[in-house]
């Protein structure tokens, strides 16, 4: 046995030094910013993670930076962030994103080698099932559903570690469960899991399904789960369950992937282990493992054919079936280890013909990751960019709107501009995590006026096209101070607004200041805000937002759980249809603002006055100096102020407590068995 672990080691070895082929060192030790696809603008994100949550002490929070300000990580997934933090106390920060990025790539094979090996499978079909995995890992069928170099590259790492972490799951569960061992072992993995990605934790529920439904010590099993996914759910529940209350500021994504063709789904490059996995089917027909791993398969078909019934995107399910493919094809030669002398030979011969029909089929995977690791700094618009953002960081404070085209992808990423508050501390409207953003359908439906391609990413909302004229209020009301101009169309027709001002031009990009915004943050409102019940405040507010009639109103979402609360109203609706301007007296004053990464302070004369914060909303914010934050139109705060000085801080509530004490539980259950035995040590040596 030791033998064939030094042998599976060097195969280990070997594959990792396959994968650097197209993975290139150079570039990733490169002290330079990553960029390519969604992946340029998650780097900001790993600097935020280190620079304001875990220095203050936790894991998620508030970000300015896009949308007008988000709840970062309450809705996407902290684990590889975390991670490159950690390595960037040893090595620069470039380097260390760099180098999570690619962590999931290289520990897929890993991970596939050690399930198969704790399954019980002999030498050598655990070490080929990871030398089949990389076909998996290299197909470029697709570049968006996650698990391949390709995604990795687009942006999905996340999704990449945590499959790796499942696949390791779906081996440690069969062994665990078959040997009533690993309990711990395997709550912490549904903890990594769901930590980095949360397609992997519900298909590891999924695969978990396998064994309360093969009748086959049903007890048992389902003791042994609940334990499992029990106690991982209470570790992950500091996350999980903020998670789930604040579901209802965040904006649902759910919708059919087009796919053009069926190669997409089988690639060429797969088609061999299709068929070896077709002959483990009959050869190892009566197996329980083959009927395991079938089932996985299996149940991914069913869930990619389900997925948008559950409210969760159904092509991210597809890697699964494609990985699980070529993992089951490995165990198509168990019938014939007995007949074979040098089972190392066959690992080998098998290694190397696996590299000669991978490799010529891999056409972008190098490029692509060339284009992303040589980084921004390498790009020959790099001195272009940075004239843009020297001028946008000495120009203002207020939001920058920019019009979304493939042009950008020049700089190294379409989202280049997403990145503006990392570059200069301003913030923009668009950006990665548009499901995370209470906002997201404001943004793009003012996108959808101000670019000539429209993003639409939200089927539920409508729509505009190109006018300008129609933006330019609704940019007021998000405090845009700047508007950058790329396609011709939107150069044309911003020449032709008075309202915008041309102040620079670079390269191709035009970039206005936009005259009628006043740039402030916190406004005193010259109409009486309306109290407006709803059933529905998202589309009310939508379609308020929607009309060019209504945007001078500021409509305020009814508790009705706090009548208390309401009775600051003196106008109330019910219908968008029956609403009436009311004005207030607002002298000529000056409001002191500062804006800080969590936190908003003002000062006012206006005590008493309604002010509207041009910040999102979200029940994690709380107030000083004022008695309560409401929900105002079209998804900002708005206070009023029992004092001069007001501080919104941006902080806990009951269900992070909730979730922090069940994770604190859950710890408690792990350390406590440790405890036991250094307590019992201890005692039998006194």
């Amino acid at each position: 046995m030791k033998r064939y672990a030094v042998l599976d080691l060097i195969l280990l070895v070997m594959i990792a030094v396959f994968l650097l082929t197209f993975l290139t060192p150079r570039y990733l030790l490169s002290v330079t910013t990553a960029t390519g696809g969604d992946m340029g603008s998650h780097f900001p994100t790993a600097v935020h993670m280190k620079n304001v949550f875990l220095k203050s002490g936790k894991v998620m929070g508030w970000d300015q930076a896009n949308y007008a300000g988000y709840p970062l990580f309450y809705h996407y997934f902290p684990l590889t962030f975390i991670v490159t933090a950690i390595l960037s106390l040893a090595m620069p920060m470039e380097v260390a994103f760099k180098l999570t990025t690619v962590l999931g790539v290289f520990l897929l094979p890993v991970c596939v080698c050690l399930a198969l090996r704790v399954m019980k499978f002999k030498f050598p079909i655990p070490i080929v099932g990871a030398i089949f995995s990389t076909a998996f890992l290299l197909h470029e069928a697709n570049s968006m559903w996650g698990g391949n170099i390709l995604s990795m590259l687009a942006g999905e790492y996340s999704y990449s570690l945590s499959l790796a972490l499942m696949v390791l799951l779906s081996g440690t569960l069969y062994a665990g469960i078959e040997e009533g061992k690993w309990i711990f072992r395997n709550a912490f993995l549904v903890f990594l899991i769901g930590f980095s990605h949360g397609f992997t934790l519900v298909f590891s529920c999924v695969i978990a399904v396998f064994f309360v439904i093969t009748l086959r010590d049903f007890r048992k099993n389902f003791w042994y789960l609940f334990k499992v996914y029990g106690l991982g759910g209470l570790l992950l529940s500091f996350w999980i369950v903020p998670f789930y209350f604040n579901l209802p500021y965040t904006t649902s994504f759910v919708t059919k992937w087009r796919v053009d063709a069926w190669r997409e789904y089988a690639p060429v490059i797969l088609w061999p282990f299709a068929g070896l996995a077709a002959l483990a089917l009959v050869l190892n027909l009566f197996d329980r493992r083959t009927h395991y791993l079938v089932y996985i398969i299996a149940a991914s078909i069913v869930m990619y054919f389900t997925g948008t019934y559950l409210g969760m995107l159904d092509i991210r399910f597809v890697p699964f079936t494609q990985l699980y493919v070529t993992i089951f094809a490995a165990t198509a030669f168990m019938v014939c280890l007995k007949a074979i002398r040098f089972r190392s030979i066959l690992a080998l011969i098998l290694f190397v013909a696996s590299v000669l029909w991978i490799h010529p089929k891999v056409k972008n995977a190098r490029h692509w990751m060339k284009w992303n690791y040589e980084g921004l700094e390498e790009k020959s618009s790099w001195p272009r960019l940075q004239s843009i953002l020297s001028f946008l960081r000495e120009s203002g404070d207020g939001r920058i709107a920019y019009e979304h085209t493939p042009d950008n992808n020049s700089f190294g990423t379409e989202r280049i501009f997403e990145n503006l508050h990392y570059f200069t501390g301003r913030g923009t409207l668009e950006g990665l995590y548009m499901q995370s953003a209470v906002s997201s359908p404001f943004v793009f439906y003012i996108q959808s006026q101000y670019g000539k391609i429209c993003s639409a990413p939200f089927p539920q909302y409508p729509y505009s096209h190109l006018n300008l004229r129609a933006a330019i209020p609704r940019l007021n009301i998000f405090n845009v101070t700047h508007y950058i101009a790329r396609s011709p169309q939107a150069k044309a027709e911003a020449r032709q607004r008075p309202e915008l001002k041309l102040e620079k031009t670079v390269g191709g990009y035009e970039i206005y200041r936009v005259t009628t915004a006043d740039g402030r943050y916190v406004v005193p409102l010259t109409l009486k805000p309306i109290l407006f019940h709803t059933d529905d405040w998202k589309n009310d507010f939508h379609k308020w937002f929607v009309n060019p009639n209504l945007l001078d109103i500021t409509l305020v979402r009814a508790e009705k759980k706090d009548r208390r609360g309401n009775e600051r109203f003196d106008l109330e609706s019910d219908s968008l249809l029956a609403l009436r301007r009311a004005p207030l007296e607002v002298p000529d004053v000056n409001i002191d603002v500062t804006m800080k990464d969590e936190e908003i302070e003002f000062r006012t004369p206006l005590v008493g006055h309604p002010h509207l914060i041009r910040v999102s909303y979200h029940p994690n914010w709380h107030v000083k100096g004022a008695d309560r934050i409401y929900l105002a139109s079209p998804c900002f705060m708005l206070v009023f102020p029992t004092q001069e000085n007001v501080r919104l801080y941006f902080g806990r509530r009951f269900p992070n407590y909730l979730g922090e004490f069940m994770s604190l539980v859950g710890l408690g259950i792990i350390l406590y068995p440790v405890f036991r035995r250094v307590r019992k040590r201890s005692v039998l040596s006194g």
